[in-house]
């Protein structure tokens, strides 16, 4: 199977150049600043899947709904994470009791 590289065209933008993408693709963000800092620290790139649902249609236009905010995509970032926090611990404990019972089990064979 032949892979076929593709060019990444993309180059390194400044959280604060972000912001004015942002702000000309029709978000709104009320503190620049604050804006600045969530980019440089969660990164663009994280904060893109949690911009998605604001996407006016076509979606590959990259506008936003009128009406969308910084402060939503950091909301649902934030319902998200902890989300993930909660599942994980709920996993973390089913996966002991599982690994608890195989124990006994296997040691009740013996």
């Amino acid at each position: 199977m032949s892979m076929v590289k593709t060019a990444f065209d993309k180059t390194y933008q400044p959280p604060a150049r972000l912001v004015q993408i942002l702000l000309s693709r029709g978000l709104l963000i009320n503190d620049l600043k604050r804006a600045e800092r969530y980019l440089s620290t969660i990164s663009y790139y994280r904060l893109s899947a949690y911009m998605y649902p604001l996407l006016a249609h076509p979606k590959s236009a990259h506008r936003f709904k009128q009406g969308s905010s910084f402060d939503q995509v950091i909301s649902i970032y934030c319902f998200d994470k902890k989300l993930r926090l909660l599942l994980f611990n709920e996993i973390e404990k089913i996966e002991i009791a599982l690994r608890t019972a195989i124990l006994h089990e296997c040691t009740l064979i013996v």
